[in-house]
């Protein structure tokens, strides 16, 4: 057996290589480290919480919020209804999710160990230390090939850094960003994009929105002012032309807005698919300006809309805990408690459903 650098003498027959005793020694410590981690939870004196039970919870508070949040005129009616149906869909979700399973800790242990017992081994026969890595240069080259798009962006990003002037690579890195949700930098390219090529409605529409993501949903002067120059260029583009209006409704200006929206409507062909945003808004708009007692109607007349579907199509869970927790707003406890029977009868060979209209049922207090 030839002798390694530390004297020790290790087989090259069964596949180690000659590591100095040092790195065995550290990469020992880590693997002891990981382990302990991975272990500790399993000895501690209480179980984690349930966090299915934990996700019922914090979604019927938010349930109960809404609900608070529109009594007092807060939050308007067609936002609070596409708000309570996201919430009720975890809620269902959530519900519907299987229990907690008590496990040995025995068992634990054992898929511990089994980590380093099964990884050692196959490091021993097919592992070599001495294999470089993979330069950067070469995985930049392969950036295309291997779909590695993380390589492809910082290829791009190295290519721009020596040359800003190509409007082509901001064109590639744009939606990238966007996509990774990297607001800032998208912005920064689509801003790039129009410096450094021939501007379009299209790529200043793009370049506001990243703004407006940006900033959290706000329709900055920057980012308004970036729509203004997209509909000077394409007075039809939606996209602009819906944040033109979420810009009216920010600073105030609802009749102003609501007329924007009526106008974008009428011209929005039967199958747009920015139809329901945009009467979504004027429906919000609307309600803002009603009095108390034509809202409350309002709100009346939706529910025994809603009822009257119910009857017909009784299949639909969410419809059901909406027409519930509206009975139970509007002190309709007796319609609560009718809709909740229905609801059960309806679901009745649905446990994960009927598990939720009994949880919908202990949160409004409906008996």
């Amino acid at each position: 057996m030839p002798p390694c650098d530390n004297g020790i003498a290790i087989s090259t027959a069964t596949g180690i290589s000659p590591i100095p005793m040092m790195i065995w020694f550290i990469l020992a410590l880590m693997l002891a480290a990981v382990m302990a981690v991975l272990l500790w939870p399993v000895w501690r004196k209480y179980e984690a919480a349930d966090r299915a039970s934990f996700d019922r919870a914090v979604f019927r508070d938010q349930l109960s919020e809404l609900d608070r949040d529109m009594a007092r005129g807060l939050i308007g009616v067609a936002e609070a209804e596409a708000a309570r149906n996201e919430i009720s869909r975890r809620l269902l979700q959530a519900g519907s999710g299987s229990t907690k399973s008590s496990r040995s800790p025995l068992i634990a242990v054992v898929g511990v160990l089994l980590i380093p017992a099964v990884a050692v081994p196959i490091y021993l026969l097919r592992g070599n230390p001495d294999l470089p890595d993979v330069p950067l240069l070469a995985r930049l080259e392969n950036a295309v090939e291997n779909e590695d798009m993380v390589a492809l962006i910082a290829k791009v990003e190295a290519h721009l850094a020596e040359k800003p002037e190509d409007a082509q690579g901001w064109r590639v890195l744009a939606p990238a960003y966007r996509r990774m949700e990297r607001w800032d930098d998208a912005a920064n390219a689509y801003a790039n994009i129009l410096r450094y090529s021939a501007p379009t409605a299209a790529a200043f529409a793009e370049y506001a929105e990243m703004l407006v993501f940006s900033n959290r949903g706000l329709v900055t002067a920057e980012a308004n002012a970036a729509f203004g120059e997209a509909l000077k260029l394409d007075a039809k583009l939606p996209k602009a032309r819906f944040f033109r209006g979420i810009a009216l409704k920010q600073e105030a200006k609802i009749e102003a807005a609501q007329a924007h929206f009526q106008t974008f409507l009428a011209e929005s062909p039967a199958d747009a698919p920015w139809r329901p945003m945009l009467e979504a808004e004027l429906r919000e708009m609307s309600a803002a300006n009603m009095t108390a007692p034509d809202r409350d109607a309002m709100i009346r007349s939706m529910v025994e809309g809603l009822d009257a579907k119910l009857e017909v199509n009784g299949d639909d869970l969410e419809g059901w805990q909406k027409l519930i927790r509206a009975r139970t707003v509007l002190n309709e406890m007796d319609k609560a408690r009718a809709a909740l029977a229905a609801a059960k009868t309806q679901f009745k060979d649905r446990p994960e459903a009927v598990a939720v209209l009994d949880g919908l049922a202990r949160e409004l207090k409906v008996e």
